[in-house]
């Protein structure tokens, strides 16, 4: 029994770490760019006036004009900066996302033999094989996007097990899952 749960502590272990992953992920996805930028170029243009102010009162009048900006604004650039990770735009951001995932699978309900409007119902995305292994499992509403999603992890001789990640996981997942393609246009947008 002492196999069987550590095997399972470990695939726990992996797929906290792959939701952490995750998590960053999709702040960058939903990250403010345009709002980063403007903050980048305010702060450049701020401190260029005090690198390059020539008399002492236009030094100090800089210095006055970067603190004030800089204890009104300084902290809204350290989070957008963290959100952002890497990544330079929410395209980035999305292109990461959609090289994550090791496969992306689709299948549909029950339905009577040779019915042919039967569509997926139901998607997997797997993070990660072998000893442990996770996977992000989820039901598709009618036009095949994302409607409910959970994270499942594993390991060998152990079966799948939801894992329960916290308040507001299901929205970080579906913002993921939203990314890929599951048999219609599925665009990845953020909630």
């Amino acid at each position: 029994m002492t196999n069987e749960t550590d095997k399972l502590e470990n695939a726990r272990r992996q797929g906290q770490a792959q939701f952490d992953s995750i998590r960053e992920m999709v702040a960058a996805l939903e990250c403010d760019y345009d709002r980063l930028e403007e903050l980048r170029d305010a702060r450049e243009s701020l401190v260029w006036d005090v690198e390059n102010a020539e008399s002492d009162e236009e030094k100090e009048q800089a210095h006055v004009s970067f603190s004030a900006w800089e204890s009104e604004n300084d902290e809204d650039l350290k989070l957008l900066e963290s959100e952002a990770g890497d990544c330079k735009d929410a395209e980035e951001a999305r292109e990461r996302i959609e090289q994550d995932a090791l496969s992306v699978d689709v299948r549909s309900d029950w339905h009577t033999p040779g019915d042919e409007d039967s569509k997926p119902s139901q998607f997997r995305i797997l993070l990660c094989t072998g000893g442990p292994a996770v996977q992000i499992r989820g039901e598709l509403n009618d036009y095949m996007e994302p409607s409910r999603a959970w994270l499942e992890v594993q390991d060998w001789f152990v079966p799948w097990e939801e894992m329960y990640l916290g308040e507001g996981s299901q929205d970080i997942l579906l913002a993921y899952a939203r990314c890929f393609y599951f048999g219609e246009r599925t665009l990845c947008k953020a909630l």
